[in-house]
């Protein structure tokens, strides 16, 4: 007996002999053919996990069956999740900072990695992880041993040089470092840092003059020939020149311009009261 796939195998096909050429129960196994292959088409809807995976772009260790992978094939590919799938996702594994996630792209990321955050909560990968993954930003946590602080306190710093921060960005950090942090510890502050380039420009320029000193020359002309009227023979030539008084004016020196990169920093810290 040959393989049958799943979806494109009628129904008819499934009956055991003895029934199968039954007019009335192969009209029935028609009839259902419709029911079937829209229930059959609807299986990849259902596989939110591997939906969930494709969205955050998580290789999955091991592939889906080969005919759910048809069934997804035939079906267009696999359906982004919805909204309101997200948020039954949300509940059902009890995302923590699932409402300050700034993007659907976040959000996702968030749901996927829900087991992980679980399993390494209170610790400070948790904390930035967090951080990083609900608002988007670069973090840094530092315990009190690495800036010399009180015991038991820490600090977190987020990077918000290509994002705009306002007073409910603030809000939802210092909740999800409170969700994400173990009971004994206590934030010191939460610190924003703004980097800011400040372009430069480094030039080089050279003047050149070319100085001109006109002056006035005759050629040497030859005199005529005087008849011989006596022993000695005379000869005269004259020769002018003008010349401008004064000293030469002295070309001017290239100028250089030199530049530096600069670059502001801008750093606030939000200290909660204790």
């Amino acid at each position: 007996m040959s393989a049958k796939r799943l979806g494109l195998t009628p129904f008819h096909e499934l009956l055991a002999h003895s029934i199968a050429a039954d007019p009335t129960i192969r009209a029935a196994a028609d009839a259902l053919d419709g029911a079937l292959n829209a229930a059959t088409r609807a299986i990849p809807h259902v596989l939110l996990y591997a939906r969930l995976a494709r969205d955050t772009g998580f290789v999955e260790p091991v592939p889906m069956l080969a005919p759910l992978a048809r069934l997804a094939e035939q079906s267009g590919g696999l359906a982004e999740l919805p909204a309101e799938l997200l948020d039954l996702l949300a509940w059902q594994l009890h995302v923590e900072g699932y409402e300050a996630a700034v993007n659907v792209r976040a959000k996702c990321e968030l749901i996927s990695g829900s087991l992980v955050l679980h399993r390494r909560r209170g610790t400070p990968w948790a904390v930035r992880n967090g951080l990083e993954t609900a608002l988007r930003l670069p973090a840094q946590v530092s315990e009190w041993f690495d800036y010399g602080g009180k015991p038991y306190f820490f600090r977190a710093r987020l990077d918000v040089s290509r994002n705009v921060w306002d007073e409910r960005m603030a809000a939802d950090a210092i909740r999800l470092i409170f969700a994400h942090k173990n009971v004994r510890s206590w934030l010191d502050c939460l610190e924003t840092t703004t980097r800011r380039p400040l372009p430069v420009s480094v030039a080089l320029g050279g003047v050149s003059r070319t100085l001109t000193r006109p002056r006035l020359w005759f050629p040497p002309v030859t005199p005529p020939r005087l008849p011989v009227c006596a022993v000695a023979v005379s000869r005269s030539v004259t020769r002018a020149g003008v010349s401008p008084v004064g000293p030469a004016p002295r070309p001017p020196r290239p100028r250089r311009v030199a530049g530096f990169a600069v670059q502001t920093i801008t750093r606030s810290a939000l200290c909660p009261m204790i």
